[in-house]
């Protein structure tokens, strides 16, 4: 198998007695310039033309002149179309790998990429690619692992796996093998990376090479966009060890942003990426952000606005600029860092119409967005704050107000209590119901003080005589003080006188009281509690009743009066009989 062609032409009829001079060109389906021959001389023969490329096809015309005269060219000949014989594809293959631990189970993932080979390496159309754990030997073909017509493969390999097999085959047969080793990313990283637009559709690549000797570079490129997604075939490598720059321009679009990463291939080991971001042309921004109020005060307002998408952004923002105004003054703008996402404007005027917009702008110039329009508050949050708070205490506060006038006697009743009257006390006209009968012990007098009765004896009353009280015409004598003593004593009652006019006494009733003894130290004396809850006040009582002043004496000498007191509490308790009550 050759790479030459043999050709034949024929020259018509009426110059076949010239002697001719021809030319010959030739190209492929995916050339565009032709590749030309000359100096052919005859007027029909055979030409032999060599360097042609297996498997490919050929698109042949010639044109001829008069080899004397040097006269005009003819036009060239309809075209003719050869296809050449096929081989097997020669040459090796670039191939770039992704590996990672399972996360299930003791293997490894591997994401491979190759390139296709090129068209003198090709040799004809390829058919496909197979990818082997191990080297053929002894003409045994090993197993395959992936066979596809892509020019990627996702497997799993055994834990350990270090290298993999890979080859091209066509219609003439399998081509050489391209062993390729996965290396562990843990050699020096480049010193420095750049890219730079090359073109609309190309991007050059500068690095700095590293202290220890490279075998190759690995150059791989991602399309930034806000949608995830992986470009398989946008990588290239660049076997020579002494190169520091490179044009990548597969995939290239103008106005899209590119992620470059740079690997550098050392002996045993792979090294660190380095990142670059390029355009390879910018402009405007195809639309600015939209502004959104996110709060605003009588002296200030934020706005916030979400980023332009990346696809949109057609270039590196370099700047936000914010823009306002209101109808009286002046624009008034300021420059915003691009990485943040909102803007306070300070120093506005209270209770004032705005309009504000703003401008994204890139190397390439600059969009404008929308106008937002705004109205500044007449109070600030704190002062808004501290009316409602004011008003809300005036309110709570005439609440109050009103449930004191309604409520006013019960308010008056818990900050200003009413004084009890001793006058009008339930004590003052408290009536015990029954005399205790058991005889009570005197207390000692240190000073004149409430006599105390400690013995009541009933005795026998005359059968059908009615008592002394109810005969009006017999006066009865009520006991009388004993002169000359500071005690409250009683004698004996004077006895009442039958209406038949008999001296004859009858005793009903004895009361006998304890005299006076002098200012004696004894034990305390004992009083009758009173059930009323009335306080009793620290002021001076008034002037006590005639019945309670019996030790100083019925006054004048006419002696005490005829009849008892009808209030005496202690009197009214006495029964005669145990049936009658004292008249009162």
């Amino acid at each position: 198998q050759t790479d030459c062609i043999a050709l034949t032409w024929e020259v018509a009829r009426s110059n076949a007695h010239m002697e001719l001079q021809c030319e010959l060109r030739y190209r492929t389906r995916q050339d565009t310039a032709w590749a030309l021959v000359t100096n052919i001389i005859g007027h029909a023969g055979t030409t032999q033309c060599c360097g042609f490329l297996f498997g490919t096809q050929y698109h042949f015309q010639m044109r001829c002149r008069r080899s004397l005269a040097r006269g005009y060219w003819s036009e060239w000949s309809p075209g003719r179309n050869y296809t050449t014989h096929e081989k097997a594809p020669t040459g090796k293959l670039d191939a770039w790998w992704i590996a990672r631990p399972a996360r299930v189970g003791k293997e490894l993932e591997v994401q491979l990429c190759w390139k296709a080979p090129r068209r003198q390496e090709a040799n004809g159309q390829v058919l496909g690619y197979h990818v082997t754990l191990s080297p053929r030997r002894r003409g045994r073909d090993p197993p395959v692992i992936c066979n596809t017509t892509h020019t990627h493969c996702n497997f799993s390999a055994p834990a350990g796996t270090r290298r993999i097999y890979l080859s091209a085959y066509n219609a003439a047969g399998k081509g050489a093998v391209t062993e390729v080793v996965l290396l562990e990313r843990k050699g020096q990283p480049l010193a420095g990376l750049r890219a730079v637009p090359g073109g609309e559709h190309s991007l050059w690549v500068h690095w700095e090479q590293p202290r220890v000797p490279v075998s190759a570079y690995i150059l791989e490129w991602q399309r930034v966009s806000s949608e995830p997604g992986h470009c398989s075939a946008c990588w290239q490598l660049e076997r020579d060890r002494a190169a520091t720059a490179a044009l990548i321009q597969d995939g290239i679009e103008p106005f899209q942003r590119y992620n470059i990463s740079v690997y550098p291939l050392y002996k045993d080991a792979m090294g660190m990426p380095v990142h670059a971001v390029a355009y390879s042309k910018q402009k405007a921004p195809s639309y600015a952000p939209k502004l959104h109020l996110k709060s605003i005060s009588k002296s200030s307002a934020e706005l916030c606005w979400d980023p332009v998408p990346v696809e949109m952004q057609n270039g590196f923002i370099t700047s936000y600029t914010i823009f306002w105004a209101n109808s009286t003054t002046d624009v008034s703008s300021s420059t915003v860092n691009p990485s943040l996402g909102s803007f306070i404007i300070r120093k506005l005027k209270p209770s004032t119409l705005y309009k504000v917009h703003i401008m994204a702008s890139t190397a390439a110039g600059g969009t404008n967005g929308t106008s937002l329009t705004l109205v500044t508050t007449v109070l600030d949050d704190a002062e808004i704050q501290f009316l409602f708070l004011t008003l809300g205490l005036v309110f709570v506060l005439l609440i109050i107000l009103l449930i004191c006038f309604q409520k006013n006697g019960r308010v008056k009743q818990q900050f200003w209590p009413s004084v009890p009257d001793p006058a009008n006390s339930s004590l003052g006209k408290w009536v015990p119901a029954e005399l205790q009968q058991e005889p009570l012990q005197v207390p000692g007098v240190k000073e004149p003080g409430p006599a105390t009765i400690s013995t009541v004896t009933v005795l026998e009353r005359a059968a059908g005589k009615p008592p002394c009280a109810a005969e009006p015409s017999i006066p009865c004598t009520v006991p009388q003080e004993g002169r000359g003593s500071l005690g409250r004593g009683w004698s004996a009652a004077e006895p009442c006188r039958e209406p038949g006019g008999s001296g004859e006494p009858v005793q009903y009733a004895r009361v006998m009281g304890s005299g006076y003894k002098g200012q004696q130290h004894g034990p305390p004396r004992l009083y009758l509690r009173s059930s009323s809850t009335q306080p009793l006040l620290l002021d001076p009582s008034p002037s006590p009743l005639p019945y309670e002043n019996l030790w100083l004496g019925c006054p004048g000498d006419g002696g005490c009066p005829e009849e008892l007191p009808a209030t005496f509490p202690l009197l009214q308790g006495l029964r005669i009989g145990g049936t009658e009550e004292l008249p009162d």
